[in-house]
């Protein structure tokens, strides 16, 4: 027995000893070591004491020996807590004590030195955080003099309204900023998810009217007001210096989620519907929620606790609700239950660890997050398949809207994705152009910017579909590149795909020309560099020939800015196009042009309101030459302040002004009067007046101009509508309708320029055609030109064929009037009979022509 005791009372001093050593383990702080975890070398007590020396003269201090956190549960005392450190030299660096626990209120530190009663340094939450003196973070950090050395005592006192766990850490500055960076990109996407879950139901609240989805914004707020608290992220970036404010939002956000979430479950599945019972409990569990919401002002930090309460059985309520749902056939409430279901048990983890029934760790820390985006993102689906349940006949009614509005946001994203390049080529567009134009010029390099537009693709596209067209252009495209890549001097744009030229549109190309590689002119170059390539378009090859029209603008020289550069490159690209010029080098003569079209189009207005605008005659003769037949009307406009001005011209300004019906109505009206007074005067022919395309497309024209013909008492069926084969490509269908009125009311319709257009015999079978215009390219040059002669003979055959009649243009000497005669065409219009003519100079003329109809 004495021996016993013996080795009783041995093994008792060896376990004081222990004791005694393990309170009194210090920990070693060296600078190279980043974070320290000091969770295992803390003595605490709980208690009220309020200095470190009163809390180190009492003797109930607990030695904790684990690495677990210190989790006291929900108290309202404070607990003491210390732990020795020794520190070799002094650092070198901020070092700061972190307590990662952000819903501690109250923090004070103390530090003591050679086990003295009196600390050397003291400093608070409140204090540091108003003084600004730690980093942005997300845990408390109180920061550490820089000037520590020896052996030190850490005491330290806290306090939480809510909860209290006490995690202690040492950590150095760099560090403690490196796992802010991180925590930050893991936060910014959890409330980047809230705030655009936000974003969406607020939209469908606002579009459809619907409280479900009002109660469902307002939800997700207060939980991420929630989070704001629990996390740290609101005392980080919204209300830091103020760690009070937690205690008031804490409780105020949980008692606004239970309201709110009541509120959006009962409208969300209509249980004053289905179930009166249920709609009953969660009208009272609201008005509860509502209670303690005004609560939590008085007293907050019981109504953490009652929130908290509260909170835990409205969750199992809406589990409930939901599994009623279920029995009763509602669909959507398969959401609901599974949604719920992943929030209780992430919430119910964080709660035990916030009463001390779980331990703490990454889990249990973060399990209301992940149930939470759970939740929410449970709930959206929930959201939508209700609306696709209430709203099923409307959207079966809207389907066809709904596709075409899914295919414009995929076309949205796809350009948002490719903001760099063309759709159609996967070329560069205008942006990187641009980039790569600026960068040159800031450097002071002199470069030519080079615009090339192919008109014939969007008349291929309008005549041969769209397709076909895109088809041949990113074959173009790709030719284009490949021969700009072998030459010295193209900037290459994108080097990831060897890109040197950029698509600004449908039909253009753009590319920038170093010259300080290019020797000799620069036309003749670049005519050469865009000339005509062979392309093959379903296994056939075809070369194509295009009346390409290519503006330049040198920098510097033309423009300091990349805007003013590629402005003066498309005027002289357009100066181009209306010159036949192939390549156009900007100078100051096409600014001039540009300021003068802009006048005329200001012009054009009034002077059709003042009668500038005048009609000639130029006469068709028969194939004889000696018989008047008929008489095309031509527009004629003769400034006094511009002088001439073609009608070529002002057909593109009206045009492209939006200016065509007014000139259309104008002319129509003039030509009627003219026709009139041609009648009166016993001059009875056929009268050919020109429409554009923007007449065949505007039914609205059409009507107006037969309506105008009847009212003049002029017989249809001497009145002739003449349109050209490229107008008709615009818009097929309706110009075949606005053609079939023309031809139904008794007028005659003439195919204008045949022979200059595409898919012309496609047309013919289609289309009211009575009689079709040679163009005068081919009738100048049939004499000397058998190709010219060939086409001519052919189409005379083929309207002969077609029962069609001819008219031939340009006929300006005999042996070209002889030629046709011969041929059989049945009317000659051309300089060799007459110019155009004024009204009454082409009376006068006709009275003294023999066999003239007068």
């Amino acid at each position: 027995m004495r021996n016993r005791n013996q080795w009783a009372a041995g093994w008792l001093v060896i376990l004081l000893l222990f004791a005694l050593s393990a309170s009194g383990q210090a920990l070693t702080v060296q600078g190279d070591t980043g974070r320290y975890r000091l969770n295992h070398l803390i003595d605490y007590f709980v208690g009220d004491e309020q200095s470190p020396g009163q809390a180190l003269q009492r003797g109930q201090w607990q030695a904790k020996h684990d690495d677990s956190v210190l989790n006291l549960g929900f108290t309202d005392q404070s607990v003491w807590l210390r732990a020795s450190l020794t520190i070799p030299e002094p650092l070198n660096r901020q070092w700061y004590l972190v307590i990662p626990y952000p819903l501690l209120e109250e923090v004070d530190l103390y530090i003591l030195r050679d086990r003295q009663q009196l600390p050397i340094y003291h400093i608070s939450r409140e204090q540091s955080e108003t003084r600004r003196q730690q980093p942005r973070s997300y845990q408390v950090a109180l920061p550490l003099p820089r000037d520590l050395q020896g052996d030190l005592q850490l005491v330290l006192r806290a306090r939480s309204a809510t909860s209290l766990q006490v995690p202690l850490e040492l950590w150095r500055e760099d560090r403690l900023l490196t796992q802010f960076s991180l925590r930050s990109l893991y936060w910014g996407a959890y409330f980047g998810v809230l705030c655009a879950l936000v974003i969406y139901n607020l939209f469908l609240f606002l579009s459809l009217r619907d409280s479900a989805y009002g109660y469902y914004v307002l939800y997700i707020v207060s939980m991420s007001l929630v989070m704001l608290c629990i996390s740290g992220v609101g005392n980080a970036w919204i209300w830091g210096g103020h760690p009070l404010l937690t205690r008031y939002a804490l409780p105020l956000s949980t008692a606004l989620v239970s309201l709110f979430a009541l509120l959006f479950a009962r409208s969300f599945m209509k249980w004053q519907d289905i179930s009166p019972r249920w709609d009953r409990s969660m009208k009272v569990s609201a008005g509860l929620a509502g209670l303690l919401v005004v609560y939590t002002w008085v007293d907050p930090t019981r109504g953490a606790l009652f929130a908290g309460l509260l909170a835990t059985l409205v969750i199992f309520l809406l589990i409930a609700v939901g599994l009623a749902g279920l029995k009763a056939g509602v669909a959507i409430a398969r959401y609901f239950v599974l949604a719920w279901t992943t929030f209780a048990v992430g919430a119910s983890l964080y709660l035990l660890n916030v009463f001390d029934l779980l331990p703490v760790n990454l889990i249990t820390n973060h399990a209301m997050q992940v149930g939470s985006v759970a939740e929410v993102l449970l709930l959206s689906f929930a959201l939508a398949h209700r609306i696709k349940e209430e709203r099923a006949r409307k959207l079966a009614a809207l389907r066809k809207q709904q596709m075409a509005e899914r295919q414009v946001r995929d076309l949205e994203l796809l350009s948002m994705e490719q903001a760099m390049h063309d759709s159609t080529t996967r070329m560069p567009n205008a942006s990187l152009l641009n980039q790569q134009l600026h960068t040159m010029m800031r450097a002071n390099r002199r470069v030519a910017l080079t615009l090339v537009h192919y008109p014939q693709i969007k008349d291929i596209a309008s005549s041969m579909g769209h397709r076909l067209a895109e088809e041949m252009f990113c074959q173009l495209m790709s030719k284009l590149n490949h021969t700009l890549a072998g030459l010295q001097g193209v900037i290459c744009l994108e080097s990831r795909q060897r890109a040197y030229l950029a698509i600004p549109e449908f039909g253009s190309a753009a590319f920038l020309i170093d010259l300080a590689h290019i020797e000799g002119p620069l036309e003749p170059f670049i005519e050469q560099v865009v000339g005509n390539h062979e392309i093959s378009v379903h296994a056939v090859r075809l070369p194509v020939f295009m009346n390409l029209c290519c503006g330049v603008a040198i920098a510097p020289e033309h423009g300091d800015s990349t805007e003013i550069l590629y402005q003066h490159a498309s005027a002289a690209r357009d100066r181009s196009e209306s010159s036949k010029v192939p390549v156009q080098v900007y100078n100051n003569e096409i600014s001039d042009f540009a300021r003068r079209r802009l006048d005329l189009v200001t012009a054009l207005p009034p002077a059709i309101q003042a009668g500038e605008l005048t009609l000639h005659l130029q006469p068709q003769m028969s194939s004889s030459g000696h018989k008047l037949v008929g008489a095309e009307i031509l527009l004629r406009w003769h400034s006094a302040r511009f002088g001439s001005v073609s009608a070529r011209e002002v057909i593109e300004i009206a045009e492209n002004a939006g200016l065509m019906d007014l000139l259309s109505r104008h002319i129509m009206t003039q030509a009627c009067r003219t026709m009139q007074t041609l009648h009166e005067r016993q001059v009875d022919i056929n009268c050919s007046i020109n429409l554009s395309v923007q007449n065949l497309t505007n039914s609205h024209f059409v009507s107006f101009a037969l309506t105008d013909i009847r009212e003049h008492d002029i017989p249809m069926n001497r009145v002739i509508f003449e349109v050209t084969e490229t107008a008709m490509m615009h818009n097929m269908e309706a110009v075949i309708g606005s053609l079939l009125k023309i031809a139904n009311s008794g007028c005659r319709i003439a195919l204008d320029d045949f022979g200059t257009g595409y898919s012309s015999l496609a047309y013919l079978s289609r289309l009211p055609i009575h009689e079709l215009k040679i163009d005068r390219c081919f009738i100048s040059q049939m004499c000397s030109n058998q190709n010219d002669l060939g086409i001519v003979q052919n189409t005379l055959k083929l309207a002969r064929s077609i029962k069609l009649e001819t008219v031939a243009e340009g006929v300006e000497d005999e042996n070209t009037r002889e030629l046709l005669s011969q041929l059989g065409c049945n009317r000659l219009q051309g300089y060799l009979f007459a110019r155009p003519m004024p009204l009454d100079t082409f009376c006068d003329w006709a009275k003294t022509l023999k066999g003239s109809p007068c």
